[in-house]
């Protein structure tokens, strides 16, 4: 007498019903739960002693670095996992494994993702931060960067591991293949700006203040930078096979790079507002796409997602039907 698969008795109705959501609609599935891990973490720092004051308590340690903002920022990649693997399971988890270690892209590739967003943000802040071009110390040039190097591969294991497998790893593929390269950038860059949203709630997160306004305008800021440097990441992406590995290399110069070395102290202040960015990635954003007349590189089949390889509900149920005892003889 045969016996029912083994993972057929563990998928009750209710679970069988969230994977079908989740296949049918793996974006919208992936972005609620990035959301909903993350700010899990996030809203109650925000709401805490340690943001807006509205909770009786504090999280210990700082705005960039406690339990509940060390592990909000999990989400991404907990949320690219799960929705890879019950989307289209073992062969669209070793896709996502294999593009963490796609490092075969061009010398090229790595000098734009190492030195663009330093170059970028130095003409920003230039363009932006009066008398900044008198201020600039060139002689820290060659300590900078030394340090940017050692700064730029220890961050690689923190925000970029912890995002990039969702936002260019899972988010992005899909994204093309159903809006197009640009309009996929722009969804994404929205989404990503307003992820960070519960953070700006937090006194001291790159600008942020007390007030509505204080919050909302540099988060605002962050936001269009954000979106604007979707575009570019998009380029670069479809450029270098969907590599994760340069997107994180990328995403680590944003987090990284020693800009304050490079100013009087006097200085500080501006550098940390988002503004410079908001400027910089919207100019670079649309040279690329008059060039590349909106395609961004896109060929159609860069990172295309392992098409759905799972059984559906209806074939593990017929399945199971099909092999219970009063299905076969005796």
């Amino acid at each position: 007498m045969s016996t029912l698969p083994s993972e057929v008795p563990q998928t009750t109705p209710q679970s069988r019903g969230l994977v079908a959501y989740v296949r049918r609609h793996p974006l919208f599935s992936y972005f609620f739960i990035t959301f909903f891990l993350s700010w899990l973490g996030w809203v109650p720092v925000a709401l805490s002693q340690s943001g807006l004051g509205l909770l009786p308590f504090r999280f210990p340690g700082s705005h960039e670095a406690n339990l509940g903002i060390l592990g909000g920022a999990l989400g991404p990649i907990v949320s690219a996992f799960l929705c890879t693997a019950l989307v289209s399971g073992k062969a669209g988890l070793s896709q996502l494994w294999r593009r963490f270690l796609l490092w075969r892209v061009g010398f090229q590739w790595y000098v734009f993702a190492a030195l663009a967003f330093p170059i970028l943000f130095m003409l920003g802040v230039f363009a932006t931060v009066p008398n900044a071009l008198s201020a600039f110390i060139p002689s820290m040039l060659p300590s900078v960067l030394l340090d940017f190097v050692g700064l730029l591969i220890v961050g690689l294991f923190f925000s970029p591991l912890f995002e990039e497998p969702g936002w260019r790893g899972f988010a992005l593929p899909r994204l093309q293949e159903r809006y197009g390269p640009l309009t996929g950038s722009l969804i994404l860059g929205f989404f990503w700006g307003l992820w960070h949203l519960p953070l700006f709630m937090i006194q001291g997160y790159l600008g942020a203040g007390p007030g509505f306004l204080d919050i909302i305008i540099p988060w605002a800021e962050f936001t269009v930078g954000l979106i604007a440097m979707s575009i570019f990441m998009t380029w670069v992406f479809n450029h270098t096979k969907g590599s994760i590995l340069i997107a994180m290399i990328f995403h680590s110069t944003t987090d990284t790079f020693p800009i304050q070395l490079l100013f009087p102290a006097s200085y500080f202040s501006f550098l940390d507002s988002p503004l410079g960015s908001m400027v910089a990635w919207p100019a670079l954003a649309i040279v690329l796409l008059i060039v590349t007349r909106g395609k961004l590189g896109y060929q159609g089949d860069v990172a295309t997602p392992v098409s759905q390889s799972l059984p559906s509900d209806s074939e593990l149920l017929d399945k199971a039907g099909d092999e219970t005892p009063g299905k076969e003889e005796l």
